[in-house]
């Protein structure tokens, strides 16, 4: 039966849709012609004081590497080159990807995209491959390129390493998941896992584990899903509002709320608590511990990177590797000395910054420290970044935060498809994205620091 949130959200929705369509078409022939221009005269910047293009290499093509990239490329230098690298050939959208574990058929049509470097003007690369070691004594870097079997090198002048966190599987594409179309067929046999079980388990009760308990329950009601966490409730780092309304919700769908409740150990059918407790299932899903990808900074001079208990890389206000006066890192593998919250967001700002600061070393004089920006003060004129969030409770509910303002229901269903629809376009290199998350980038930042301020540090 089709209630009236579901009306409202499949009419809201496809007007958008047409809207952006429409949009998208006239604005990408803009910069496409605006692309030609530029590459046929070539109007190059030599404001640097040595004209030989620098190479900026970004490791990570997620939001952090991205967010580099467009800065760097849209920016007002263009004297350099830029190489980015990743052991996919896409980006996805890990904030939607949840919803593929029931519909799997939204990667190609909404989730994933293949990286495109024709969508740039300046002297841009992609290179499919993994990073294995980072040498920053001789400015180098060694990968394996996809599909083969040697190492090859890659010299740089600057390094922006944005390498971001892996997940457990299928959150985190595995190693046989490097192509758009491999990756696809992965998120459709995880959902063939999903239909064929009838009891569910999801250990972590954080927006993840939150999110897709919500996600199962929605498209199979009929199903038994549990969700546990040693908190005594869900999503603890969020505002009490949206602990209460996510926990309402999940209760109301028959979801079974293990909270409070202390793992010992589990595997793929089972899981057993401190107490000997074990419970059987069809399907485990673990939804914490994600790991820095901080590995290959560490294989060689270790001396020259700072790692925190957790592998991630210590950085300096200015994002800057310590004992490293060209290399950079952002995103969830990054820890800057403000705050390391793991949310989008954050990590496309800590992206831009440090774009900015490989440009303001590259045109650097005596005082450099003047020309560089600081995380987050310079950026968003606070010593706290805001906190922004949407959070899903299946297709047509949710809780939409911006610091200590939640506003639940399908209001929020419909924010977070703009956003999602939106922030592809954006990832994606294309004209409208940019645009639009220009302004709403600088609108964020602005009611943060104006209006509606950051709730006060845990």
């Amino acid at each position: 039966m089709v209630n009236c949130s579901e009306i409202i959200f499949i009419l809201v929705t496809r007007t958008l849709e047409c809207i952006f369509v429409l949009l998208e078409y006239s604005v990408d022939e803009v910069s496409k012609l605006y692309n030609v221009f530029c590459k046929a005269y070539n109007t190059s910047d030599n404001s640097s004081s040595n004209n030989t293009p620098k190479t900026v290499v970004i490791v990570g093509g997620s939001f952090a590497g991205l967010a580099a990239l467009q800065e760097l490329a849209f920016g007002e230098s263009s004297n350099i080159r830029i190489v980015v690298i990743d052991q996919k050939n896409f980006f996805e959208y890990t904030p939607g990807v949840l919803r593929l574990f029931c519909d799997p058929s939204q990667f190609l049509t909404s989730l994933g995209r293949e990286f495109d470097a024709n969508r740039y003007t300046k002297n841009v690369m992609f290179l499919h491959g993994e990073v294995t070691a980072i040498h920053s004594d001789t400015n180098g870097l060694s990968y394996i390129p996809y599909n083969e079997t040697t190492t090859m090198n890659l010299q740089y002048d600057y390094l922006i390493y944005a390498a971001g966190s892996t997940h457990t599987y299928p959150i985190t594409a595995s190693s046989d998941e490097r192509t758009l179309l491999s990756r696809e067929e992965g998120w459709i046999v995880a959902n063939r896992k999903i239909k064929s079980s009838q009891k569910i388990v999801i250990l972590g009760a954080g927006a993840v584990g939150t999110e897709l308990a919500a996600e199962i329950i929605d498209y199979f009601p009929n199903k038994e899903v549990t969700l546990i966490d040693a908190s005594p409730i869900v999503v603890p780092l969020f505002p009490k509002s949206t602990q209460e309304y996510a926990q309402r919700w999940l209760q109301k769908k028959g979801v079974r709320l293990l909270l409070g409740k202390s793992l010992d150990k589990w595997d793929d059918k089972s899981c057993q608590f401190k107490d000997g407790t074990i419970l059987q299932a069809d399907a485990v899903y673990v939804c914490f511990g994600g790991k820095p990808n901080s590995k290959p900074a560490s294989t060689q001079n270790k001396s020259m990177f700072t790692m925190n208990g957790r592998k991630s890389l210590l950085v300096d206000q200015y994002l800057s590797c310590s004992n490293n006066t060209n290399i950079f890192s952002c995103g969830d593998v990054a820890y800057p000395p403000t705050e390391a919250l793991a949310q989008g967001f954050h990590a496309e700002i800590q992206g831009i910054v440090a774009a900015k600061n490989v440009l303001a070393t590259i045109h650097s004089s005596i005082s450099i420290n003047n020309r560089m920006t600081r995380y987050p003060h310079d950026i968003c004129k606070s010593s706290r970044m805001p906190l922004v969030y949407v959070l899903s409770l299946g297709k047509y509910d949710g809780v939409l935060g911006f610091n200590n303002i939640t506003i639940p229901g399908s209001i929020a269903a419909i924010f977070k498809w703009i956003l999602e629809y939106t922030k592809v376009l954006q990832m994606e290199g294309k004209l409208l994205g940019r645009l639009i998350w220009k302004f709403g980038d600088a609108a964020a930042l602005f009611l943060s620091r104006t209006i509606v301020r950051p709730p006060p540090m845990p």
